[in-house]
């Protein structure tokens, strides 16, 4: 190395401090992800969820060296930090498997799954092992099992599993230790002795109420660790951390007066946390669920920030430091395109790379903040006080766009779809981007803050191929964008049709095509985000059930309703000529996945979810990368949810793993399942009797509403169309709303409205939910009856969140009887 070259490198930023080059690195904070650098920052390490494996990039010439077969869907992975070894979290197997690097150099590289840990690597962890992450010392390595509320803790030297941390029943999961916990992110202090765990589904808080803006906490899990100790006992939660609901910046006319109100968010799908200088970042997609429900209020983009973590006594310093990332996409900085900021996912720094008015020519630090849903990377600066701000002004930050169509470098093969993990060197000069859904990592160069390039990690299906579709449906699912095919006559818009300006995907409301377990105020009443598992028998793809809480939608296609309405602008406020003869119609043509059905270049005329049949419509389509096969975007959607959305493994056995549920509880339970007649409405593939036993559309006397014949004077109800055959009549309408005399629980059920709606520049009273016959026509006591498939990952229950636990709803006799 030249005198030249050794100067420049004199001073690398680590950690949030600088380190002469000659000089050992000193220990940084160490973060869970999907990706990860080596120590000596020569090898990129991957995930490869779809693929089963981990792919190893030299990271100097930006190649794939190798590509290792591990067990089934590993999700995140831990490099070791004196780089013998890299842990790899296993999700749907429950296991964390070891790889032994024999030589860590790229041009001689070498790596075994190790079996002296265990026969191919491979420890049991517990149920749903997300993520993991190895202590800066390198005694010991912690994998958040998701599934089953603990924390593995392995002993490195010793090659065994010291055992679990019981994050159920502990400090952390007061007041109501029978909820589900579900760790996800974790982070280490430098010095090793801290672990935080978020939470990764909030859950209300003392007082709170669902389907409120401020009614729920997040929250995060503080362990005290002594990683010299081989006893578990030396693992100890300390404190919860629980993180505010914050006054979002947006507002909405709630009221009807013409005086904009302010909304708050609560921070939840917290899915990392990492450690910068004293303070640690959670971006999260937080949930504003009070109606109206309109895509520029209900959800955000938050990063919220917890103080002190090196010390006892860490703090929510959300009220100072606390940022939401939507404010700065509302003046986008010149030459690019308004986008917003959907589902933060992940977080990285950068010293020395902040930029703006803020530091003049003295610069702080960035941080870049990765938005899966908007397909961006997101710029914003950090200063010494761990405050965020935006790179230009209040409303004004830099993104990086890793799937820009008109782009060469970020479009076809290079589009960089459904970032979900970054990786940073030490220089703060280079990033590396894992993108779920393309299946590669996009290479930034931050000195520029632009696309280097692009890196295929796993294969693409083949062209044609039943696999093909569902991943075009993974796509569509997880973006809040769109970009679609440009066939030769078509005019309409075939980019950014899946939200306004890029604001929120499907996966925003349905972690990966499961719940954010949000009670929304939606226009039939309080109703939770559906988690998608149980829509079809995993073991007969032809066997749906009927869709919604109030059976108001037969097909998967008539959520078309909800990108239009709810994540898109909603109605055009003008009828424009529509593609049937002279007619006109409110749908926006330059929305949502259904064409006109006679010209494509014009708006459908209708979109009902029982009148027309919405499946095989004329829709807008999407080619993969190597492929010529144009996949239609709405019937790959259902292709995935049909195939793809994986039912969550259960907590582990007794005879699985030390400490895992006694096979004796669950024999018991599963008599007293029977004993109840449970499954009279919990059976079969769906664990639901509600089946879709018709071809759409279904028959006219098959469909009911509140609103005909009259209600009683005084009455409100909605219009909405809904099937009265599938529902059934269990009590639970007004169960756990205070006053209304259905108690349950702490009462923390969302009150039996409709969300609100204004009339004449006045507020109406809200008009009263589904799920009761309010008119006296027999029809429309219950709710469609939900699957119990995964039912133990999905709180809370019932249809507007009366219970946080299943202790809680087996505890209700009227429903159990």
């Amino acid at each position: 190395m030249c005198a030249s070259a050794a100067l420049s490198l004199g001073a690398l930023a680590v950690g949030g401090g600088t380190q002469r080059a000659d000089a050992a690195p000193k220990p940084r904070p160490a973060n869970s992800s999907p990706i990860a650098l080596s120590p000596d920052e020569k090898l990129v390490w991957v995930v490869n969820p779809s693929d089963n494996s981990v792919s190893v990039l030299n990271a100097a010439t930006s190649r794939v060296i190798r590509r290792i077969p591990v067990a089934p869907e590993p999700q995140g992975l831990a490099v070791d930090p004196k780089g013998k070894y890299v842990y790899v979290a296993n999700t749907a197997g429950g296991t964390v498997q070891v790889i032994r690097i024999l030589n860590g150099n790229p041009a001689r590289f070498r790596a075994v799954l190790d079996n002296r840990f265990a026969p191919r690597g491979r420890l049991i962890a517990g149920a749903e092992p997300w993520d993991v992450v190895a202590s800066p010392d390198g005694r010991r390595v912690f994998v958040a099992n998701s599934g089953d509320d603990t924390i593995t803790v392995l002993d490195v030297q010793g090659r065994r599993v010291i055992g679990n941390v019981d994050l159920r029943n502990s400090v952390c999961n007061t007041p109501d230790r029978s909820r589900h916990f579900q760790p996800r992110g974790l982070a280490v202090t430098a010095d090793s002795k801290h672990l935080y765990v978020a939470r990764f589904l909030s859950f209300t808080r003392p007082g709170g109420r669902q389907a409120d803006d401020n009614g729920r906490l997040g929250a995060v899990c503080q362990l005290n660790i002594a990683t010299a100790s081989p006893r578990i006992r030396d693992y100890r939660p300390a404190r919860l951390v629980t993180l505010e609901p914050r006054v979002t910046g947006f507002t909405i006319d709630s009221t009807g007066d013409g005086v904009p109100d302010p909304t708050s968010a609560f921070p939840n799908q917290l899915q990392s946390v990492v450690i910068w200088r004293n303070s640690a970042y959670l971006p999260n997609i937080a949930a504003s669920p009070s109606g109206p429900l309109r895509f520029n209020v209900d959800t955000q983009a938050f990063v919220n920030v917890i103080d002190g973590v090196n010390g006892r006594t860490p703090t929510d310093a959300s009220a100072t430091k606390f940022l939401n990332l939507h404010l700065g996409a509302r003046n986008p900085d010149p030459g690019t395109t308004r986008l917003f900021f959907a589902n933060p996912w992940a977080i990285a720094f950068a010293a020395g790379r902040g930029e703006g008015p803020l530091y003049g020519a003295g610069r702080g630090d960035a941080a870049y903040v990765v938005s899966a849903g908007s397909d961006l990377l997101v710029k914003v600066n950090v200063d010494r006080a761990g405050t965020l701000s935006f790179t230009g002004d209040a409303d004004t930050t830099r993104y990086i766009d890793l799937h820009d169509p008109d782009n060469p470098a970020t479009s076809g093969a290079n589009a960089g779809k459904n970032p979900v993990g970054i990786t940073i060197d030490r220089a703060g000069r280079r990033a590396w981007v894992a993108n779920h859904v393309s299946r590669n990592v996009t290479v930034v160069d931050l000195l520029t803050d632009s696309v280097r390039t692009v890196v295929r990690t796993a294969p693409l299906p083949p062209p044609g191929s039943a696999k093909e579709v569902a991943l075009v449906g993974a796509e569509v699912f997880f973006s809040s964008r769109g970009s679609f095919d440009r066939t030769p006559g078509l005019t309409v818009s075939t980019e950014d049709r899946l939200s306004s300006e890029g604001w929120q995907a499907c996966s925003s409301c349905h972690f990966n095509g499961l719940t954010d377990g949000v009670v929304w105020q939606f226009g039939a009443g309080p109703r939770k985000s559906v988690p998608l598992n149980g829509t079809f028998n995993p073991r007969n793809p032809a066997d749906q059930r009927v869709l919604n809480y109030s059976a108001i939608f037969d097909e998967v296609e008539d959520f078309e309703a909800n990108v239009r309405n709810v994540s898109g602008p909603g109605a055009l406020a003008t009828a424009v000529a529509c593609s049937q003869g002279a007619a006109t119609g409110t749908l926006d043509p330059n929305h949502g996945l259904l064409l006109g059905d006679a010209d494509a270049n014009l708006p459908p005329c209708a979109l009902n979810a029982f009148a027309l049949k919405n499946e095989d419509r004329r829709q807008l389509g999407v080619t993969l990368p190597g492929s010529t096969v144009s996949v239609p975007a709405l019937t790959a959607m259902k292709q995935w949810i049909r195939v793809a959305v994986r039912t969550p493994d259960a907590p582990l056995r007794a005879d699985q793993r030390p400490g895992g549920v006694p096979r004796a509880d669950i024999n018991q339970g599963r008599r007293l399942f029977l004993q109840a007649g449970c499954q009279s409405c919990h059976g079969g593939g769906k664990w639901t009797l509600s089946s879709k036993d018709f071809t759409s559309p279904p028959a006219a006397d098959e469909i009911a509403t509140e609103t005909s014949p009259a209600p009683p004077a005084g009455v409100t109800p909605i219009g909405a169309q809904f099937l009265n055959r599938f529902l059934r009549d269990i009590g639970s309408f007004n169960l756990g709303v205070p006053g209304a005399g259905n108690d349950i629980g702490g009462n923390i059920g969302a009150t039996e409205v409709a969300a609100p709606g204004v009339v004449a520049g006045r507020s109406q009273p809200a008009p009263l939910a589904l799920g009761k016959d309010h008119n006296g026509d027999g029809k429309g006591n219950g709710f469609n009856v939900p699957s119990l498939l995964g039912i133990h990952a999905v709180p809370p229950y019932y249809h507007n969140g009366a219970c946080e636990s299943l202790a809680c709803v087996v505890g209700d006799r009227r429903h159990r009887t």
